[in-house]
């Protein structure tokens, strides 16, 4: 309330000055005391639409934030979930070879033997 009687003071006393001003007289040291008060009444309004623009694009910034943090975090899982699937493909055809190798191994001892049976059946 006492902040809306003194806006209210200031604005009675800066119109005074300002048609003194525009009717050229010669101000007096109350006069330019009234229109600093005008003039940091304006920097101070100044100020809080300055404050309220930077809260404004901080909540902005904020939100933005956000949504790409979680559209990171959902490429990440998504290639977390690709690696993972790579990998068990890979170890698939790993078992996969692993048991063509042994079993041409074993092919390839039986041929072995069958060689050398048949050799030393040539050779009696």
């Amino acid at each position: 309330m006492v902040e809306s009687i003194a806006t209210s003071v200031i604005d009675k006393a800066l119109e005074a000055v300002l048609r003194k001003v525009s009717e050229g007289k010669k101000l007096s040291t109350e006069d330019l005391v009234v229109l600093m008060l005008g003039l940091f009444r304006e920097i101070r309004n100044d100020i809080a639409n300055t404050n309220k623009r930077i809260d404004t694009l901080y909540e902005m910034m904020s939100r933005n934030y956000e949504a790409l943090n979680s559209r990171i975090n959902e490429v990440n899982d998504s290639l977390i979930k690709k690696i993972d699937e790579i990998n068990k493909r890979i170890d698939m055809i790993n078992d996969t070879l692993s048991r063509r190798i042994e079993d041409l191994s074993k092919l390839l001892g039986k041929i072995y033997e069958a060689l050398i049976k048949q050799a030393t059946t040539q050779r009696q």
